[in-house]
């Protein structure tokens, strides 16, 4: 009896360069159990082993435990590899942060010991223009009273304290002169960088002042990103906004609108990149691209023209291209 996924049609539509895009319905799934692979010549796509008419239940199921043994080995693979490339950001990630910290609490000491050194000078210098005022003072009094033995002590003080005011004034202009320690800046993560530019030349329909529509499209889906917890400063940050800007601006993605746009499709092809945002794990992308070569191996084998065929060979293709991603 035929299910409603069986009856399901998929629409295609071939472009002039030979591949195909399909768009998926929200309701499409992939099954599990095939795991197909394509041959490097003859353009036919079949499985490792293939179900045969004649199997019995048991070499069927153990041809499904095969396969599920293969796919579950390549999970545990491809996870392990992301532990250990995640724990390895996370170190650079947090040496980076350490050496950052450590760079401005060293900038906020030499500022701290510039400003204090400052404040003493400051400090001894009013308290030699006291002394000099007091001389002064002693000096009158020692004059008015004809003391002329206190009147040598006034002009000694005096002189004294003169000079002591002259070397400090001395040293504070010096100290002047010299650029006080400026507080840290925080500079842009090279990494940040690097990823942006990447970014933007090849989608440079992208106005960085917001004045079109579509860039602040793209602003917002930013914003969005960042309070998900996406880091920049991850290449997946910047294929999730490509992913996404797709679904909202699908004009920049799926074709040039002009000959001289360079605008790139996006890692939105099912499996090219692996990410668990392409259609065949239920995420915002709900379109599979076909190659040239797949859609003309399709073509030499009869299935173009039978829907039935057509869809059957699609769904090995994604299911092809999940179990065998990239990491």
């Amino acid at each position: 009896m035929a299910t409603d996924k069986d009856k399901m049609q998929l629409d295609v539509q071939e472009d002039a360069d030979g591949s195909a895009v399909v768009d998926l319905p929200d309701n499409f799934a992939v099954e599990d159990d095939h795991e197909p692979k394509e041959k490097a010549e003859g353009g036919e796509v079949q499985d490792d082993e293939p179900d045969l008419p004649n199997d019995s239940e048991a070499v069927l199921a153990a041809k499904r435990a095969r396969r599920k043994a293969k796919r579950d080995l390549a999970k545990r693979s491809r996870e392990e590899k992301d532990v250990q490339l995640n724990a390895l950001k996370r170190q650079n990630d947090e040496m980076a942060r350490q050496l950052a910290q450590a760079d401005a609490r060293l900038q906020r000491v030499e500022r701290e010991s510039h400003n204090s050194f400052v404040s003493r000078m400051d400090k001894a210098i009013q308290d030699q223009q006291v002394r000099v005022e007091y001389a002064k003072m002693k000096l009158a009094e020692a004059a008015n009273s004809n003391d002329g033995s206190a009147m040598v002590q006034a002009q000694e003080l005096m002189y004294e304290a003169r000079k002591d005011l002259e070397q400090l004034e001395g040293q504070k202009r010096q100290i002047e002169r010299q650029p006080a320690p400026e507080a840290p800046v925080n500079a842009p993560d090279p990494r940040v960088q690097r990823n942006a530019a990447q970014w933007l030349e090849r989608n440079n329909w992208y106005k960085v002042d917001g004045s079109d529509t579509d860039s602040r499209i793209a602003k917002e889906i930013d914003v969005e990103l960042s309070k998900e917890g996406w880091a920049p400063t991850d290449p997946d940050y910047w294929d999730e906004l490509d992913n996404r800007l797709q679904k909202y601006l699908p004009h920049r993605y799926n074709g040039a609108s002009d000959g001289n746009s360079t605008v790139r499709k996006p890692r939105n092809v099912v499996g090219s990149s692996g990410r668990e945002s392409s259609a065949s794990y239920g995420g915002s992308n709900r379109q599979f691209t076909l190659s040239p070569e797949r859609v003309k191996a399709m073509k030499e084998v009869g299935a173009w023209d039978n829907p039935e065929r057509k869809k059957r060979m699609i769904e090995n293709f994604i299911a092809f291209d999940r179990n065998n991603r990239r990491s």
